[in-house]
């Protein structure tokens, strides 16, 4: 199955050079990327490369030492992280961050509430059917239907994986980040998760950092690699795996 190309509009998210220092280590350095709607961008590099620290100041968890981040053509560089959830950028974590105690659609719901509440007075008009609507949608889409009224500590790993996603769809972002997605996840419960990042990526731009190159070039339509901080190569997954400094730097090969 080959990968659609991104659409022509412009920039859902920009990055100009971008970089952050940690002490004299610099961890990012000198990063401008652009971001289309409708793509699943995937950011792939070597452990210590600077991707979560790139993701991290493009959701506003990490502030820049220099650079600029835009957003819908807006600078949000100093804008905290969540007003950035209220804009549209949402960021899912490398490791599971679901209440077990409760039921999996209330989790979905806690995450749909909150963005039928992020306005002054919003609880005075919060809508109890758009809310339910968009609790069955986001399970829906992921797959969890079937599953809403279990305990989502009881979910098999992979599901709460999913149960994840679902939580950050209900945000209804523009801009979905996904941080080491399929860690610790069995071959089929990878299968299932690419379909439903598909599908996910059929409502919102998904920016997928993944070790997995199986899943990195089933699933991306454009690729961004980093290496100590710099990016080394960005473009199509065929351009980017034919790439020798790729090669050499991520893939291993000579």
């Amino acid at each position: 199955m080959s990968n659609a190309p991104p659409p022509a509009a412009g920039p859902l998210l920009e990055t100009e050079g971008l970089g952050r220092r940690f002490g004299g280590l610099s961890a990012v350095e000198d990063v401008s990327i652009g971001v289309h709607r409708g793509e699943i961008r995937a950011v792939i590099g070597p452990n210590g490369a600077g991707k979560t620290t790139l993701v991290g100041m493009i959701c506003g968890r990490v502030r820049p030492s220099a650079g600029r981040v835009r957003f819908e053509g807006r600078d949000v560089t100093r804008v905290p992280a969540w007003k950035r959830v209220a804009a549209g950028i949402v960021y899912t974590f490398q490791v599971t961050s679901i209440y077990g105690a409760l039921a999996v659609r209330d989790n979905v719901a806690l995450a749909a509430q909150r963005r039928l509440m992020g306005s002054p007075g919003a609880w005075l008009r919060l809508d109890e059917a758009a809310l339910a609507a968009r609790v069955e949608g986001a399970l829906r889409t992921l797959g969890l239907d079937v599953h809403r009224d279990r305990r989502a500590g009881d979910l098999p790993y992979g599901h709460q994986r999913l149960l994840e996603v679902a939580m950050g769809l209900a945000l209804e972002p523009r801009l979905l980040i996904l941080d080491e997605p399929t860690q610790g996840l069995a071959e089929h419960e990878i299968e299932t998760f690419c379909e439903r990042v598909r599908d996910v990526a059929s409502r919102a731009t998904v920016m997928l950092i993944e070790h997995n190159m199986k899943v990195v070039l089933r699933l991306a339509t454009r690729i961004t690699v980093i290496d100590r901080g710099r990016v080394i190569a960005d473009g199509d997954p065929a351009s980017v795996e034919a790439d020798p400094e790729v090669q050499r730097a991520y893939l291993g090969r000579r």
